[in-house]
């Protein structure tokens, strides 16, 4: 007797699996893909190797700051690396920023220190500053009422890292730098490519300081995916 087949038949459901699955993932790849495109194009210093057990906590009296040059016009958004020790902090803090040889905000920012749990990369966006291209700024938090139990600090990495800036204690520059991005308005895919690129061979030797390299694997990888792609669709048609 002929085997009896229906529509949900371990046969067909297996089928509609390995079309199904494929699909799925490169749908998934594109979005991934569609949103680093989005947040790439952004400048600064990205480096995280200050332990915050010593470091220096924004308590009364104290700014904690850095000084940046922007590349571009349409500045935006600046996000700073801060740290909130793994406890509820509770005082207000205030984030400023100005250009430099001014005492004028441009823009200022009050939050809760309670937003920062551990790391956390926080966000200050605003209208887009037109004329920021090649202008120097600077930004800075306090927090007059926090205490040293009660307190946040920046990420960041000592020495000079990031060359058109420093990190400022109290107004003063450090040697060190503060991890903080810029964001601007705008920003062509080619320059968001461009930007990608540098912070991909910077400062690495050989082959990996070649923008080419990782052409080349990018290339390879597709490859490798796209062949995995259609072996499943054939496995799928052989079902």
């Amino acid at each position: 007797m002929a085997e009896k087949v229906t529509f949900f038949s371990g046969r067909r459901i297996r089928k509609v699996f390995w079309v199904v699955w494929p699909l799925l993932t490169l749908a998934g790849l594109l979005l991934i893909g569609a949103h680093t495109l989005a947040l790439l194009g952004y400048e600064g210093q990205f480096l995280n190797k200050i332990r915050p057990g010593p470091a220096i906590a924004l308590v009364g009296g104290v700014q904690l700051g850095q000084t940046f040059v922007a590349p571009r016009n349409g500045l935006e958004r600046v996000d700073v690396l801060m740290y909130g020790y793994r406890r509820r902090n509770s005082q207000p803090v205030t984030f400023h920023l100005r250009k430099i040889g001014t005492d004028q905000d441009e823009v200022s920012f009050t939050f809760n220190a309670g937003e920062v749990r551990g790391w956390r990369w926080q966000s200050f966006r605003f209208a887009p500053l037109e004329d920021s291209a090649g202008q120097a700024y600077y930004f800075f938090f306090d927090s007059p009422t926090s205490t040293p139990d009660d307190a946040l600090t920046l990420g960041g990495v000592e020495g000079d890292v990031y060359p058109n800036g420093a990190a400022l204690i109290n107004g003063h520059p450090a040697r060190a730098d503060v991890a903080f991005k810029t964001f601007y308005a705008n920003v062509s895919l080619a320059d968001k490519l461009s930007a990608l690129a540098t912070r991909i061979t910077e400062h690495k030797p050989s082959v990996w300081g070649d923008i080419r390299f990782y052409l080349l694997l990018a290339g390879a990888y597709i490859l490798l995916l796209f062949g995995i792609f259609v072996e499943l669709v054939g496995l799928a048609q052989r079902e």
